[in-house]
């Protein structure tokens, strides 16, 4: 039997899938991250050790092309290290690309449309005939505008207007402190200046609890995350110039599990662009490699 093998390689863990040639899936092997960007050395051997698991579970047959999706990959400084390391460990054709890419072919199944993460981070990302334009992505620092990091710092940038300003604490602020171990609204800095984006972005589904007890602040920043993300969406229609037929697909925790942030980022999409289509399934973003694998081997 036949068949190709798609990798996800994220900031968590890595999963390597086998597919066959008509798309069904037959195998899976699961490592650490496989970033580059965190420690490459590390996520190389975990890109591996997720491949040979999948490759383990087959009794016969013959890979005929490896798709890789790999996070941090186009901030990689010299890509040699990883494609050679992937040469060496299996005599087989592949393809590396950034993870946003599978993500893209998974959900729309290969075609042209946008795909708009957000999850830790967030990202749109556009491909149509040929030709592929992006919006956001740019990180902590610089954006990621509607992102889990995002709307987490938003409450915690109002806790300490809270503090300044001699008001009450707002039930957001003292279930944030509470979750913290925390007295004061002074503590803060100690956990804000040494915290992950993922362990910042963790204190998300306690604004969504506040939003859904009714409190005002709450639904506005996750309404506000959905008009930030529809902003980066139509960003990359208009690059890609496209006026109708749009296929928009979604991705990531935020879009895809708060209802609020994700009726937002349709609603005003649809006030630009009432004929789009939106994909809201979730599928694996290996699925994408198959069919990025498929066209290769044509």
């Amino acid at each position: 039997m036949d068949y190709i093998i798609g990798v996800d390689g994220g900031g968590t863990k890595t999963e390597a899938v086998a597919y066959d040639l008509a798309g069904n899936k037959i195998s899976e092997g699961k490592a650490g991250y496989g970033n580059l960007l965190i420690n490459e050395k590390q996520a190389i051997a975990n890109i591996i050790q997720a491949i040979e698991k999948c490759v383990a579970a087959i009794n016969n047959g013959s890979c005929r092309y490896i798709c890789l999706g790999l996070a941090g990959y186009g901030g990689v400084e010299n890509q040699q290290g990883i494609k050679s390391a992937i040469s060496s460990a299996f005599n087989t054709p592949f393809t590396i690309v950034n993870d946003g890419i599978i993500a893209h072919a998974a959900l729309l199944k290969g075609k042209d449309g946008i795909l708009t993460i957000s999850g830790t981070g967030s990202v749109s990302i556009g491909i149509h005939n040929g030709i592929e334009k992006s919006a956001g992505g740019w990180g902590h620092i610089l954006g990621d505008e509607g992102s889990g990091y995002w709307i987490a710092m938003q409450a915690f940038i109002k806790m300490t207007k809270e503090e300044d300003e001699g008001s009450n604490y707002s039930h957001l602020t003292e279930s944030i402190l509470k979750k913290l171990g925390y007295h004061s609204v002074m503590e803060l800095k100690k956990f804000i200046y040494s915290a992950t984006k993922a362990e910042i972005a963790a204190f998300v589904p306690l604004i969504v609890q506040q939003a859904d007890a009714g409190d005002d602040f709450s639904q506005n920043i996750l309404s506000q995350a959905g008009y930030h993300l529809s902003k980066k969406t139509l960003e990359v229609i208009n690059k890609l110039k496209l006026s109708e037929n749009v296929t928009i697909a979604i991705k990531g925790s935020i879009l895809t599990n708060i209802p609020l942030v994700q009726s937002s980022y349709i609603n005003h999409i649809k006030l630009e662009n009432p004929k789009v289509k939106f994909v809201l399934e979730d599928v694996s973003a290996t699925l994408g490699c198959y069919y990025i694998a498929m066209e290769q081997l044509k």
